[in-house]
Order: C-alpha cells, then sequence, then structure tokens
C-alpha cells in the first residue's frame, strides 16, 4: 500500500534533523497494491490524477513553520478525532479514513499541519465542516459535489479553490489573502417558485444574495433583494460576484464569481385544504392583542375568501386580518374558513389581569411589605443582548424580544453578551454557550462574554437563568434560530435551546423578561439533541395474496422483494413527539391514479380490488415538517429499488404498469444527509432524452472538443486520424451504463471500457478503424445507440446499433470521424443501416445498355452483348484474384439507366461501394472516329488515380479520344442520369468508353487485348497488384 501520510514519516525527520529540508510530494494512488510507496524528490508538485483522493505536502513541519500563525500552534500540539462531531459529513469522514494507515485508529494530529493539498472533487460531499483544522491547506478541490455552503475563512493558506459543480449561492473569500485562483462554475439550485395573483416568486432562504453582488443572465426575472420573480415561467441564470481579499492576486483565467443556474419548479396554485396552527392552545391576558400564525397545506394553495370567526366574541374578538383581542376570562375557539369551509382553528385561553390590590393577607406589617416589594418592581424591565455575528462582528444591542444575529445569511453567532435593567431588584441574568469542537462554557453574568472570538467557532445552543431575587420575581424566555430548522420553541430558566450533536450554527436569538405568573409564551420543541427522542415513523403494506403484512418502523423493508407481489395498500404514522404535525400519504393507484392525501394510519391504496399501487407520495406537517424530511423508496417491477424520495416527491412509475412491491420509510432531521441517491421515479410520457456525448483524439492534434447528438466528431476530407475515443451519457434519471470498444490498427479489437473511460491508445502513433458501442441497463431498456464512422477510401458508412461492428477491419483504413445519437426504442434509424461495417473494399462494375436496349451498333456487334459476353469474363477472371477488394457485378438482366429513371438504378445502390464504373463502346464517324476516354463529374474530384489509370489502359492498347489528349483521357460532364445522382450521393462514379464501335480497328484492339485490359482496369479501380 502506498503510504498516505509519508509526509508525516518525513515532518517528523525534518524535526528531529535526521534529514535536510527538500521540497517533497506524496500522490496517493492504488490501495490495492501493498508492496510499494512512492515519494519522490522534485521542485514542483507532482501531478496527480484528480480521480483519485489526494494528500500532498510541499512545506514540512519546521520550527520556522509551526509558529506562524496562532491558530496553527494551537492545533498543531490537538489530535482530532475522524468523527462525527468534527467531520459531520460521512462521505468527507471516509475520504479522510481511506487516506489513513490502519495503526492511526482514525485520528489526525500533525497530519493537519503536513497536508497542503486535498482533493475531494466527486465524492458527494454535502458538507466541508472540519475543513478548517487542515491550517495549512494551500489547494482545495471539492468539484462535482453537493455542497450548498463552503467556509474556508480559516485557510489562510489557501491559493488555489475549485468548488465548480455544486449547489452554492453564495461564498465569502474576503479572509483569503493569498489566493490566486478560484473556480466557481456550473452551480446548480433547485427552488419552487409559487404563483400569486400576477407573478411567479422564488422565496427560499438559500435564494437570498446581496442585491448588489447580482447580475441576472435571463430574461423576465427580477430580484429586489429579497425574492426572484418573473411573470412568465423560465429558465434562471444569474452570477454572483464573489468578495475577495483586497491582497489577493487572481490569474487571469480565475473565475470572479459564481455562475449559478436555479432549476426552477413552478408550482401551480392549490386550492387549500387545511391550516396548520402554530400554536394550537394560546393563553392571554385581559387586553392582550395577539395575530394569529398557521401555515397552509398544501404550501403553494391560496385562500381565496378568508373568514375569522369566535365562538365568543366577548371573550375574544378576531379582526379579518386574523388579530385577536382578549376581552373577558374565560375560553373561545377561533376558526378561520375559507368561504364557508372550515380550514382550522385555535383555542384561545383568557386569563384575569393579577391585581395587586386584592391581597387577602390581615397581617397589616405583612401587606405593608408586600407592597414595597411591588413597588421595587418594574412593570418594564429591559433585557439587553449583543451578538457577535461571524464576518460582522459585535452587532447593535437589542432589548425585549427583538431578533438579534441574522437569518438567511448562512453567518453564525460566535460570541453574545447580556445584560438586565429597570427590574427594581437585585440578582443576575447568567448564560452559558454550547460551543462547536468545545461544547457547553461555564457560565458568565451580566454582560460578560459567552462563546468565542476570533477562533471562527460557531454557537450551537444556549442557556440563560436569572439569579436572586431576579429569579424570584422574574421569568426569562428565549429561543434560537437554528440552520436547517429555522426559528425552534422558546426555552425558560435555564432551560437548554439550540441543537446539540447536529453541528448546525446558531444564527439568531430572542430573549424576554416576564413577571412571574404573567407569562402567557408557551415553551417546548425549544432543543434538539442528535440520536435523542427521535420520533418513530411506522408503517404497513397489503400485500397481493397476504393481506397486511407486520409493522415496520424507521427504514425497514416492508412488502417483498422477488416474488411477484404487489402492494395493494399502505398505512402509517409518527408517534414518540412532542412536535405538532401528521404523516400524509397518497398512493397511485392501476386503473385509478393519484388518490387523495390520508394521514395519521388511514388506509391509502385498495384492499378489496386487486388492484397494484405503482407510486407513493409522503409528506410532513406542522412543526413535525419544520425539524424532519421524511424519505422513502420503493421496490418496483423491473426496476427494483429505486432511489430516494422526500416530502412529498413521487417514488415509483407511471405509464408503465410496474407494480410496487416494497417501501422504506425514515425520518431525517433537516440538514442532515438523505439515506442515498438515485431516481425515485420514472414517468414514461415525460421522460427526457439523455445526452450522449463524445470525444475524439486525433493523430497530431490530441483531443478535440466533446460532441454531441449526432454531431461529428473527428474530421472528413483532411486525411486525419483518430486514435482513441471517450463516450458517456449524462442529463437522464435512468440507471445504466454505455460501454464501447475500438478495433486498433495491429492490435485488433479491445476490450469494452465505459462512462468516458479511454478506448484506443494515445501516443503510440495507432489508428482506430472500427468502433463497437453498446448500453447497459434501463438506457438499454428504453433507447437505441446508433453511430457510424467515416472511414478512409469509403467515407461515411451506413448506421451500426446497439453493439455492431462499425468502421473497417483487415484493410488498414483508419477512422476519421464518428457520429453517435440515442433513438427511443422503436423509433426509426437516422439513416441507412445496410453497410456500417467493411472488411473488404467493395467496387460496382456495370456493364451499359440492357433490358431492351443494346445499345450502339455497328458491324453486327452491340453495346449490350459485348460489354456483358466478351469483355465481362476477363473482368469477373481478374475480380476473383483480388484478396482485399471486391468487386460486385450489376445485373446483366437489367440496365442501370433505365432502373435510375424509375427511381431505383443509382437511387438504391449502396453508398457501401467505393467506386461505380460503368463500361461503354463509343460511336461517331465509322472508321474515323477512333480512341476511348473516361467520363467523370465536371464538379467533383474527378481528376484521380483511378480515373488516370483506367485512361492510361485504354491509351496503352487503344489510344485515347482526339478530344481528351489534352486532360489525360479525361472527359468532365454534368449531363448523364447516373453520373449526376451517383455524384450527388458522394459514391465515385465514372462511365469508361473503350473505343469506338463504329471503329473496326479500335474493336480488333480491344479484342485481341483484352486479357491485359481487363486486368489494368482491375488494377486501376482497387489499386491492388495482380
Amino acid at each position: 500500500m502506498r503510504k498516505k501520510w509519508i509526509g508525516m514519516l518525513l515532518s517528523f525527520l525534518l524535526l528531529s534533523g535526521s534529514i535536510t529540508p527538500s521540497v517533497y510530494a506524496v500522490s496517493i494512488n492504488d490501495r490495492t497494491n501493498t508492496s510499494q510507496g512512492s515519494t519522490s524528490q522534485t521542485n514542483e508538485t507532482t501531478a496527480t490524477s484528480s480521480n483519485a483522493p489526494l494528500i500532498e505536502s510541499t512545506n514540512p513541519t519546521t520550527e520556522e513553520t509551526t509558529g506562524t500563525t496562532e491558530n496553527s500552534a494551537e492545533n498543531s500540539s490537538k489530535d482530532i478525532s475522524v468523527d462525527e462531531v468534527h467531520f459531520p459529513d460521512q462521505n468527507f469522514r471516509q475520504v479522510l479514513i481511506e487516506m489513513m494507515e490502519k495503526n492511526h485508529s482514525n485520528v489526525l494530529s500533525d497530519e493537519l499541519l503536513a497536508t497542503t493539498e486535498l482533493d475531494l472533487s466527486g465524492r458527494n460531499i454535502k458538507s466541508l465542516d472540519g475543513i478548517e483544522y487542515f491550517k495549512q491547506l494551500k489547494k482545495l478541490e471539492v468539484q462535482n459535489n453537493e455542497l450548498e455552503q463552503v467556509d474556508v475563512s480559516a485557510l489562510s493558506e489557501l491559493t488555489y479553490l475549485d468548488v465548480s459543480k455544486n449547489k452554492l449561492s453564495t461564498i465569502d473569500l474576503s479572509m483569503n489573502d493569498h489566493l490566486t485562483y478560484f473556480n466557481g462554475k456550473e452551480q446548480l439550485i433547485n427552488a419552487e417558485a409559487s404563483k400569486d395573483d400576477r407573478e411567479w416568486v422564488i422565496n427560499q432562504d438559500n435564494l437570498k444574495p446581496e442585491l448588489n453582488k447580482i447580475d441576472i443572465n435571463s430574461t423576465n426575472w427580477e430580484y429586489n433583494g429579497s425574492v426572484f420573480t418573473t411573470v412568465e415561467p423560465s429558465a434562471l441564470n444569474y452570477s454572483y460576484q464573489v468578495e475577495f481579499s483586497q491582497k489577493a492576486i487572481l490569474e487571469e483565467t480565475s473565475n470572479r464569481s459564481l455562475d449559478i443556474t436555479v432549476d426552477v419548479k413552478f408550482l401551480e396554485q392549490n386550492s387549500v385544504e387545511s391550516i396548520i396552527p402554530k400554536e394550537e392552545k394560546i393563553e392571554m391576558v385581559q387586553g392582550e392583542t395577539k395575530q394569529l400564525e398557521y401555515s397552509l397545506v398544501p404550501e403553494n394553495a391560496k385562500i381565496e375568501q378568508p373568514v375569522w370567526t369566535s365562538s365568543n366574541d366577548q371573550i375574544v374578538s378576531v379582526d379579518k386580518n386574523g388579530t385577536v383581542t382578549a376581552n373577558e376570562p374565560g375560553e373561545a375557539t377561533v376558526s378561520l374558513l375559507d368561504a364557508e369551509k372550515i380550514l382550522g382553528s385555535f383555542k384561545i385561553i383568557v386569563n384575569k389581569v393579577y391585581d395587586e390590590s386584592t391581597s387577602e393577607s390581615t397581617d397589616l406589617t405583612q401587606k405593608e411589605d408586600t407592597l414595597k416589594s411591588f413597588a421595587r418592581i418594574s412593570n418594564s424591565p429591559t433585557v439587553s443582548y449583543q451578538t457577535h455575528v461571524k464576518n460582522i462582528g459585535w452587532q447593535t444591542n437589542q432589548t425585549n424580544g427583538s431578533a438579534a444575529g441574522t437569518t438567511g445569511r448562512n453567518l453564525w453567532m460566535e460570541a453574545i453578551r447580556i445584560t438586565t435593567s429597570g427590574t427594581g431588584v437585585s440578582g443576575d441574568i447568567e448564560y452559558s454557550s454550547h460551543v462547536k469542537n468545545i461544547g457547553w462554557q461555564n457560565y458568565v453574568k451580566n454582560g460578560e462574554t459567552s462563546g468565542t472570538t476570533g477562533q471562527v467557532l460557531q454557537m450551537e445552543a444556549i442557556r440563560i437563568r436569572l439569579t436572586g431575587e431576579l429569579a424570584q420575581n422574574y421569568d426569562v424566555y428565549y429561543r434560537t434560530h437554528v440552520a436547517n430548522f429555522g426559528w425552534l420553541g422558546w426555552a425558560k430558566n435555564g432551560e437548554d435551546a439550540g441543537t446539540a450533536g447536529y453541528v448546525y450554527q446558531m444564527e439568531g436569538i430572542q430573549i424576554q423578561l416576564v413577571r412571574k405568573n404573567q407569562g402567557n409564551i408557551i415553551t417546548g420543541n425549544a432543543f434538539f439533541q442528535k440520536n435523542v427522542n427521535n420520533p418513530t415513523v411506522s408503517y404497513q403494506t397489503f400485500v397481493k395474496d397476504q393481506g397486511w403484512q407486520g409493522i415496520r418502523s424507521n427504514g425497514e423493508m416492508s412488502g417483498t422483494t422477488n416474488q411477484n407481489r404487489w402492494i395493494e395498500a399502505m398505512r402509517m404514522q409518527v408517534t414518540n413527539t412532542s412536535l405538532t404535525g401528521n404523516i400524509e400519504y397518497s398512493s397511485h393507484v392501476k386503473n385509478i391514479g393519484w388518490m387523495n392525501f390520508v394521514s395519521n394510519n388511514n388506509i391509502s391504496g385498495t384492499t378489496d380490488r386487486y388492484a397494484q399501487s405503482e407510486a407513493i407520495r409522503i409528506r410532513l406537517t406542522g412543526q413535525l415538517s419544520q425539524f424532519y424530511n421524511v424519505y422513502y423508496r420503493v421496490h418496483a417491477a423491473n426496476f427494483g429499488w429505486l432511489g430516494w424520495a422526500k416530502n412529498g416527491a413521487d417514488a415509483g412509475s407511471s405509464g408503465f404498469v410496474y407494480q410496487l412491491e416494497a417501501i422504506e420509510v425514515r425520518l431525517v432531521p433537516k440538514g442532515q444527509s438523505s439515506p442515498g441517491g438515485g431516481v425515485p421515479f420514472y414517468n414514461r410520457n415525460t421522460l427526457a432524452d439523455p445526452t450522449i456525448n463524445y470525444q475524439a483524439h486525433l493523430r497530431n492534434v490530441g483531443w478535440q472538443a466533446t460532441k454531441r447528438n449526432g454531431e461529428t466528431s473527428g474530421t472528413t476530407g483532411q486525411s486525419s486520424r483518430v486514435e482513441a475515443m471517450r463516450i458517456n451519457v449524462s442529463n437522464t434519471p435512468l440507471p445504466g451504463a454505455i460501454e464501447y470498444s475500438t478495433h486498433v490498427q495491429n492490435i485488433g479489437w479491445q476490450g469494452y471500457v465505459r462512462n468516458n473511460d479511454l478506448a484506443g491508445t494515445t501516443g503510440r502513433a495507432l489508428h482506430a478503424e472500427a468502433i463497437r458501442i453498446r448500453l447497459t441497463g434501463q438506457l438499454n431498456q428504453f433507447y437505441d445507440v446508433y453511430y457510424r464512422v467515416h472511414s478512409a477510401n469509403f467515407g461515411w458508412l451506413d448506421w451500426a446499433r446497439n453493439d455492431q461492428y462499425a468502421g473497417t477491419a483487415n484493410l488498414n483504413f483508419p477512422m476519421e470521424a464518428i457520429q453517435v445519437m440515442l433513438v427511443r426504442k422503436g423509433a426509426p434509424a437516422p439513416g441507412a443501416t445496410t453497410n456500417p461495417y467493411q472488411t473488404s473494399i467493395n467496387h460496382l462494375f456495370v456493364m451499359g445498355h440492357g433490358a431492351g436496349d443494346p445499345g450502339a451498333s455497328y458491324n453486327g456487334i452491340n453495346e449490350r452483348d459485348f460489354t456483358r459476353n466478351e469483355l465481362m469474363p476477363y473482368l469477373q477472371k481478374w475480380a476473383g484474384r483480388l484478396k482485399t477488394n471486391r468487386i460486385t457485378f450489376y445485373d446483366t438482366n437489367a440496365d442501370m439507366f433505365q432502373d435510375t429513371r424509375r427511381m431505383q438504378g443509382a437511387y438504391t445502390i449502396s453508398s457501401s461501394f467505393s467506386s461505380v464504373t460503368e463500361f461503354h463502346l463509343d460511336a461517331g464517324a465509322i472508321g474515323i472516329s477512333t480512341g476511348g476516354h473516361v467520363i467523370a463529374h465536371r464538379n467533383g474530384n474527378s481528376y484521380t488515380t483511378q480515373n488516370y489509370a483506367i485512361a492510361n489502359v485504354i491509351r496503352t492498347h487503344v489510344g485515347l479520344w482526339g478530344s481528351v489528349q489534352n486532360t489525360g483521357g479525361i472527359n468532365l460532364r454534368s449531363d448523364l442520369l447516373n453520373l449526376n445522382v451517383l455524384h450527388s450521393r458522394g459514391i465515385p462514379y465514372r462511365l469508361a468508353e473503350l473505343g469506338f464501335i463504329t471503329n473496326t480497328r479500335d474493336v480488333e484492339n480491344i479484342r485481341r487485348n483484352m486479357d491485359q485490359i481487363a486486368k489494368g482496369i482491375v488494377e486501376g479501380v482497387t489499386g491492388e497488384r495482380l
């Protein structure tokens, strides 16, 4: 095994003085070779393949480098475990574990300082948390992942950063002074646009860039700093201008922005089904007003005619906007209707205002003391709090429930200070922060700093409590805004608020100080700890011939596989949770379609109709949907296990009549990795055609640009030679691969490669001659792959399909170009398919006239009989001796000219023929006109070796016609039918007039030299010596 941490060994030797410092590089390659290691001394970084994880060091740790920054020195002596706490992303951890030796026990120590390069590209990483430990990192490649945010502010030595092909909407590089290269291309973000009265609106947290930093590249779209809007559904593309350090000097090839494509799903407005109250039970005091809050089901629905009602206006009144006023003590129900349809209700409890003057104590001294105490206690105390936010620093003070920090900007809180004033009593306010990589800190109080500054460490949770008389007379309430979850519930008096174990940053906070027994804030769901008190999702399937199966839960399989038993119905529920909300689900049933959503263990599907379920949608509502994603996948007939769907997306298939056979369902906290990827749903009617991409490597040219979907890769008419090919399929949800093999000069057929691997050779001056291509998996089920080759001497051959040979073999003819297409099963081929592959060169010989047309006649001889009965046997004799070439003779019972006039003949002969030669005798002045010639097309490349060779044979044995003495025997014309048709088809054609039938001397010369004339013509046409 090549050592993943050779750099650390060298660093240790450097520190111990065993060797002198020098620049070195360590490449990580195939882990299966356990007998070899590789370390090379060089002046430059050794290039390595981007397909393998890479740790590379060019800066051995010495006394000079270990103390460059405070953080570096701090971390150099600290071991970091490769675990969920330090590296939350499973795929990131896996890369690090792959690069470590087994005896490291998954702990990083001095490696953190020795590592200067990391290649994490294409590893499906969703979070780079933990990258900040690699303090000496200079080059970071994270392209082609699933990253929605990247924070490299702690990497002060970074010079190279590639984040292309991710899901980034913003990035801040203002702290990276040494950066010289940045690539931010091809960011793809999914978004939903809802329809209001006039326009479509995108309003989601990860698409709220600073207004002055974006350039919209799409027509119709506008942005106001909060939402994107358009009046017409269309693609959204924009550039986000990245903020770089003023000290950074970027290369010319570096990007200055993130190029963002938003894949917008336009959601039509639906009729509202119901509402989910934010608080179903609300306590108020007399005289208090409150705005009722709720969410819609479905989310993109609209209430057309909202009507608010109260069951008792004397206790609680409500206005048209849903603002309630507590009038008298008691209980009332406030409902929201859409016209006459009740959507949901709120239970309001009104409490009596506490009256200090009604003390029942009869002891005068006690009464006076109580009155004095109340006099000291303020009715309007103030709690002030100030947050220290990433990239901003200390913000201005907020008070009494106002939000401090930020939301929607991906900026975490790092520290906080809290004070109270105007309480009229003694006592302190104390608070403790839970900080990433540190945990719970000790309590501080009264404006002291809790958390950290200057360490780029996020706060994740907080506890706040009161002491002394302050605690006796007041309650302190607080809630946090957390990444991925949003605003959590309220905590009070020292309870935990925020998260632990998820590594989710706190972004905002609200704090309120409330007199004892006067608070109407409902607490709960303020703190979430990973893997503690998670809800349980349980589900049950009704299976063909088996009925209801046992209950399964939390990702277990319900149903069957490989038994051809379909699911007919299912039911599910969520238990063991204090969160409000339900789980709702809808089945797509054969001959019925999508059924209405049901919830909470009601039956979806049928149990008495023997009808198979084919797809399902599952979604959460209420607080469940705020804190959890529901993931689900199905096992479908013919497809097997499909990919994971989530939150109401379709899982299964439509249009195929493929039954559901099994299902798995899981609840995953927001922001956590999905159970897996893949395609969850196929719709036969809307399945988009894939893109096929291919690239040719030409001798003396190298790799050409990628071509797609039938475009020509390579060259024609330039005698270039294809040496290698790369092919892949993109833009398709269908599983499967494309495989291909080339026939190479001096090698023959190579083994198959797939998915953009190299077929052929480079650097060996060996040309490819043929290729075969095939599809696998579902790609092969729905598509045919067609391809054709432009071959030297042949030009474009016909189309091959699905692993047929295309090109040539045994002829040493290079491939010069190729076209490849995917065609849906059952659709017609893109062109002729008769002859895609040649192992010999085929020429067509045509004897002139025939089928009732004898042609010219003189002295008992006619063209038809002379060419067929006297010339043709000699031509057949020499054609039979060919080894590389082949000659086919046109039907002697037919006349090609007459066939062509019927739109056959020259119109229908195979394009695989390398040339067509037609034989005639001329007619002229009897005994005077003499000699032969070769007719070729005026507008083509007619002065060819083959045409001159035939003319020279005629010159030698018969003589040339006087009119072509100065052209070497070539007569250019464009007035003959066969000549013009074959020229239009790109098939070389010539008409050989061997001599004049009206000149007996010409006829005698032809007869006397017939064998040599036939041999010379066969050699001249084929180029093969006999």
